[in-house]
């Protein structure tokens, strides 16, 4: 699935959360956790679960590479090639750091071997680390997210260190606009896009407007201390150019009842939040 039937998907009722898959065997709910089961066959089953509970309801998933890698390329590959049965587009969240001698042969194992539809990069080693992953996003019509700015650990320590009159991870979207204005799909966004968190909402509204055609891949959502509304202004009038990153909010509903039930629930909570800014 490229990035114009993914804006087409969420025009037609789907709503724009990507659903985060990044729980470990111990986190998982009680019910997943069988005698019988390897850690593994624990994980790819509670996948499928959420993957279910979701799939008529939000756009995507995506899979952090971090969390679910070590329990084997199966449980990942899995978890990409099921949900894309489901209809969903996929990303694989690896935040590659695009490192000059890796960034070909990690392209080819997420693009080829994979399959994922997207995946999730780091900006710091510049044009000449990226290029491989944009090179082969461009051959298989797919997609790539640059972070820029995120809410995790301690992002003031860099992300807002300043670059001439203006911050770090802005000089980013700068770049990543830049890099990404001769791959206007259709439906007037590029499939290279922005990855961001921890922005306040009359910024992500200025990006907005300065950054037209980049597609925003926005974390931090945890339907509580960030709603819908503190983030609807990545969002153009249309209501389109925003996907909305949401994880243990949606995946981890709590123990008490039926899971997918909770998860299914959880998921149509956020939806209806996302959809009513709108």
């Amino acid at each position: 699935m490229n990035l114009d039937t993914l804006i087409t998907k969420t025009i037609t009722g789907a709503a724009p959360c990507i659903v985060g898959l990044d729980v470990s065997s111990r986190e998982l709910p009680s019910v997943f956790l069988k005698n019988d089961e390897t850690e593994a066959d624990a994980v790819r089953a509670y996948n499928r679960a959420v993957i279910d509970a979701v799939c008529d309801k939000v756009s995507g998933i995506a899979v952090n590479m971090s969390v679910l890698l070590p329990y084997g390329v199966d449980v990942v590959s899995d978890a990409i090639a099921y949900a894309k049965e489901k209809g969903l587009y996929t990303i694989a969240d690896a935040k590659c750091i695009g490192e000059p001698t890796a960034s070909r042969a990690e392209a080819e194992f997420y693009f080829d071997k994979l399959d994922a539809d997207c995946i999730t990069v780091s900006a710091y080693y510049g044009a000449s680390g990226l290029a491989p992953f944009f090179e082969k996003s461009a051959e298989s019509g797919k997609g790539v997210f640059v972070l820029s700015h995120t809410a995790s650990g301690s992002p003031q320590d860099v992300q807002e260190l300043m670059a001439g009159l203006r911050p770090v991870y802005r000089a980013i979207c700068e770049k990543i606009n830049i890099w990404g204005e001769k791959r206007i799909g259709s439906m007037g966004y590029s499939d290279i896009g922005i990855m961001i968190g921890g922005i306040p909402n009359s910024t992500l509204r200025e990006m907005r407007r300065t950054y037209k055609k980049s597609l925003f891949l926005i974390t931090g959502y945890d339907g509580e201390k960030t709603t819908a509304h503190d983030i609807n202004g990545a969002f153009d009038m249309r209501g389109l150019g925003g996907l909305v990153y949401v994880t243990r909010t949606i995946t981890l509903p709590g123990d008490e009842g039926d899971f997918c039930e909770n998860v299914k629930l959880a998921a149509e909570n956020v939806c209806r939040d996302l959809r009513l800014c709108f």
